[in-house]
């Protein structure tokens, strides 16, 4: 059992700070069609660069990068960085953006017991593109956010996991370590919720 901790779908054990659960589903009336919707929803969990445009609450803008600080328009792999352009003022450190890392994705079949399960795990970490390794986020690098999207039989699930949010206030730079206490708490508060859970509600949109 102690494997499936470093699962994608398994959200990292809370220590510290706050936690989000938060959960959107959809059922259909035949499998055919959840099958379908899984698909769809899989896809728009991987194609990070076009989150905002899944849910009319999502206010702000996400980009693939890679360890060179090269922008790449493709789904999101392991090991890829996002660059995080939220609305107010933007960290100093990150140039502007919050940078988070892909720590983790996974994909899992059961066709057996007729379920599949698509996961990724997001971590803060430093500006690829800066010389300075602190970390370029309003939460420490102890946060995760984890997505999940599963279907059981004709029911598609999309989950979001927050876990060890705690602001950033180890930050050097003085202005950041102001705006990351601002923002964090913000987000802690549930200001981050709308978004997040508008995200998770677009990766099932129907179109109805």
């Amino acid at each position: 059992m102690d494997s499936d901790k470093n699962k994608a779908s398994v959200p990292p054990e809370q220590n510290e700070g706050i936690k989000k659960d938060l959960e959107e589903q959809v059922s259909f009336d035949k499998v055919e069609d959840a099958e379908e919707m899984f698909v769809l929803a899989k896809d728009r969990l991987l194609h990070v660069n076009d989150w905002h445009q899944v849910n009319e609450n999502i206010n702000s803008k996400f980009q693939i990068i890679d360890q060179e600080g090269n922008e790449h328009h493709r789904r999101a792999h392991q090991g890829d960085i996002i660059a995080i352009e939220i609305p107010g003022p933007g960290s100093v450190t990150g140039e502007g953006k919050d940078w988070v890392k892909v720590e983790a994705v996974e994909y899992d079949d059961y066709p057996d017991d007729n379920k599949e399960c698509i996961a990724m795990r997001l971590r803060p970490v430093p500006n690829p593109t800066s010389e300075d390794q602190s970390v370029a986020h309003f939460f420490t690098n102890a946060a995760t956010s984890t997505f999940v999207i599963e279907r059981d039989h004709n029911t598609v699930t999309a989950r979001y996991f927050g876990r060890n949010e705690k602001p950033n206030v180890q930050a050097e730079n003085v202005v950041d370590k102001v705006r990351n206490t601002v923002v964090g708490i913000s987000a802690m508060l549930g200001l981050s919720d709308v978004q997040w859970d508008g995200l998770i509600k677009g990766f099932l949109d129907t179109g109805d």
